[in-house]
């Protein structure tokens, strides 16, 4: 059976419209995966840093009272001895902010990075998306 003349093609038409949404949507959804894939990346860097750099305990002062405190000068060393390994040179935009807490317990770190997109760059001015990821960690004596 066939329409009348005036609705052929019309599925047709709207099956091709269709087909772009898709495609568009999948583009959509590629970017954003992208930025999830690189903000996990660069929390896992951030974990590893701060993991690198919670070792970096001041062994006088742990000898003298038996007290675990970081030495912020050996963390920052530490970190950016980290920092600067071949797997993560490329994920980084600039150094990792390396703070060590008042109390010299604990030390965080902030490393950023950014995603370039493709079809969601129309509606984004810069055409990338800034990520920022942190971590936290703090000295341990196994014993």
């Amino acid at each position: 059976m066939t329409g009348p003349p005036r609705q052929r093609g019309s599925i047709t038409l709207w099956l091709l419209g269709l087909g772009m949404c898709l495609l568009v949507m999948g583009g959509m959804g590629l970017d954003l995966w992208s930025v999830v894939a690189m903000r996990a990346r660069l929390v896992e860097v951030a974990e590893a840093i701060a993991t690198a750099a919670a070792s970096g305990i001041s062994e006088t002062h742990w000898r003298d009272t038996g007290e675990i405190r970081l030495d912020p000068a050996r963390v920052r060393q530490l970190g950016r001895d980290m920092a600067s390994t071949d797997a993560v040179v490329g994920l980084l935009e600039g150094p990792p902010e390396i703070t060590v807490d008042p109390e010299f317990r604990s030390v965080t770190v902030q490393v950023s990075g950014s995603v370039s997109l493709t079809l969601l760059s129309l509606g984004v001015e810069s055409g990338r998306v800034d990520i920022t990821a942190s971590a936290t960690s703090r000295p341990h004596v196994g014993g």
